[in-house]
């Protein structure tokens, strides 16, 4: 006689599977969100530089792309020559009262010795340029981002100069030419210098001259170069200059820093779809988490009815039917010996 036991069936979802659905859902997750992520241009910005950036720094090969500014060197920043440029420019100075009250602006006593009328930098100047110079390296560059106006045009400064003389400007434009500028022994401890002559969307071929005591490492150095730029720098007044066309002027600025400007553009993805994909997840994942909980409750209830059900296991009997699995036994014989068993007192 054998005697095994009977195999129950395995209940339809029970906890192993409710864990491997999780997974399967909370890896289905994973694999959108990272979807997601990776259709943004900008994620993989470290590893594909964008076009515009690369181009930056290569100098132009093609002659007569830049203006020509100069016949031959740049002249002595601190000339004595006193030779008059424009005598009609107006020489009395006024100052903007907008510009009173911020940590930004340039006190009016630092700008009563400079003058249009004269060209290039001359020598009662240079306190006040290598003075603007250092004030403009201590800020910092949010501060100055922040105050600094981009509502003034290099038309404004030409035939104005003295109504915006100390003013924070904030400028874009291309650099076209980028040199390194010797300075003098000054009290304010400013040592290296670069002139940066640049062209803007409202200037036209005219130029700005920027003086920087900073210049951004990416940027190329030359006589002829092709950079897009950006600044912020103080106007310090009409720099007279002589070019191949005669003597000019284009506004002076002193700045800390000039950076290259570099727009990464971000091409639309085309699909439109990505709000509809979020929703379609966030919708599965919520019906699969109810799904989930209402097969863990039915498991649970299974298992409080198969307990009622079914009475506790016993030890006991199933040890000897172990033992009588595989043997012969005569049934009479043991009916006998369980009648004994049952009316002996003992």
């Amino acid at each position: 006689m054998r005697f095994d036991d009977t195999q129950q069936p395995v209940p339809y979802l029970n906890r192993q599977d409710q864990r491997r659905l999780l997974g399967m859902v909370a890896g289905l997750s994973f694999i959108v969100i990272a979807i997601l992520w990776a259709a943004r241009p900008e994620t993989w910005h470290w590893l594909i530089p964008a076009d515009n950036e690369s181009a930056q720094n290569a100098p132009l090969s093609e002659e007569g792309d830049a203006p020509p500014f100069t016949a031959g060197e740049s002249p002595n920043p601190f000339g004595s020559s006193p030779d008059p440029v424009n005598s009609s420019v107006p020489s009395e100075k006024t100052v903007n009262s907008s510009r009173v009250g911020s940590a930004t602006n340039i006190p009016p006593e630092w700008l009563e010795s400079i003058n249009d009328q004269f060209m290039g930098l001359r020598a009662d100047e240079s306190d006040a340029y290598y003075r603007i110079l250092a004030h403009i390296s201590r800020l910092d560059v949010d501060l100055l981002n922040k105050h600094a106006r981009k509502d003034i045009l290099h038309v404004n400064l030409i035939h104005s100069p003295d109504q915006f003389r100390g003013e924070l400007l904030s400028l874009k434009g291309t650099a076209r030419r980028i040199l390194p500028l010797k300075t003098i022994e000054n009290p304010y401890g400013v040592k290296t210098a670069y002139e940066v002559w640049i062209t803007t969307e409202d200037s036209g071929n005219d130029p700005w001259r920027i003086v920087t005591t900073s210049l951004d490492k990416r940027l190329p150095r030359g006589e002829n170069v092709n950079a897009p730029v950006k600044l912020v720098g103080y106007f310090f007044k009409l720099y007279s200059y002589a070019s191949n066309g005669g003597q000019h002027m284009a506004p002076l600025l002193l700045a800390a820093q000039v950076e290259p400007n570099i727009v990464v553009k971000v091409a639309p993805s085309g699909t439109g779809l990505q709000p509809y994909i979020i929703l379609f997840a966030a919708l599965f994942g919520f019906g699969t988490l109810l799904l989930v909980t209402a097969y863990h409750q039915g498991d649970h209830i299974f298992r409080t009815e198969m307990s009622h059900k079914f009475r506790p296991e016993d030890f006991e009997s199933r040890k000897v039917l172990q033992e009588m699995a595989g043997k012969e036994y005569d049934p009479t014989e043991i009916l006998k010996q369980a009648s004994i068993k049952k009316n002996d007192p003992a």
